[in-house]
């Protein structure tokens, strides 16, 4: 049942997402049915906003007013996933992928984009690892999520877009973002240049099993430091 909705969920991608060409016809990324039953229970896409990284950090490579992947975490309703443990992350098992990953899952503060990859499968895409589910699989999988998923555009929808300086309710980001892709979780980070405010730096995404959004649960969400009001700055 699961490999039939996985793929009943690929064979509805045009119809949900706003791909590009390139993206939409990309080879390496059809096959995800293949992906078998995996020892927790929903899937955690953690989005950052790129200004908000770099706004206290010198970021040693390139940045945009975007959103772009943080990482892919598997998650528990009832307890909270620690490090897991599995094969170590090798580059040529994501070649295929390699130019859609340098664009959409970027390092910000570290020179290398494969640095920040081989972070991510050591400490979290180990989790998903089974016979089926390997390296290859778990980066196709959030590139996937994350094209699904256009938070910026859905916050722009509601007349929430990101300029310097100007507060925004938290309620009506969540409520923003909820209305295409579930409750979100989000964090936050305080912004030096005002003042210590604090702003917007990540979005959670929540996805079942079968890759639907669902609302993000708030038991073991490690999505916490937001307050009432806060920022979304453009740069």
């Amino acid at each position: 049942m699961l490999n039939l909705l996985i793929g009943d969920a690929l064979n509805g991608l045009e119809e949900n997402i706003a791909f590009t060409e390139s993206k939409n016809d990309h080879p390496s990324f059809y096959g995800l049915e293949r992906m078998k039953e995996v020892p927790f229970d929903y899937y955690q896409l953690v989005l950052q906003w790129q200004p908000a990284t770099c706004s206290n950090a010198i970021c040693l490579r390139p940045w945009s007013s975007r959103f772009s992947i943080n990482g892919l975490w598997a998650a528990s309703y009832s307890r909270p996933i620690g490090r897991c443990t599995g094969n170590g992350f090798l580059q040529q098992n994501i070649t295929s992928i390699r130019k859609e990953l340098d664009e959409d899952w970027p390092s910000l503060v570290i020179s290398a984009n494969p640095a920040v990859w081989s972070e991510a499968w050591n400490l979290q895409g180990t989790c998903f690892e089974s016979p089926t589910f390997q390296i290859n699989d778990y980066f196709r999988l959030a590139l996937y999520l994350f094209w699904r998923s256009d938070v910026q555009k859905a916050l722009q929808e509601s007349g929430i877009e990101p300029i310097n300086g100007k507060q925004y309710e938290k309620s009506d980001i969540e409520a923003a973002i909820t209305k295409s892709f579930g409750k979100p979780a989000l964090r936050c980070n305080l912004n030096l240049k005002y003042l210590l405010q604090s702003q917007l730096s990540q979005v959670f995404l929540c996805f079942d099993k079968c890759l639907a959004h669902i609302d993000c649960p708030s038991k073991y969400s490690p999505a916490l430091g937001c307050p009432t009001k806060i920022l979304w700055n453009k740069t």
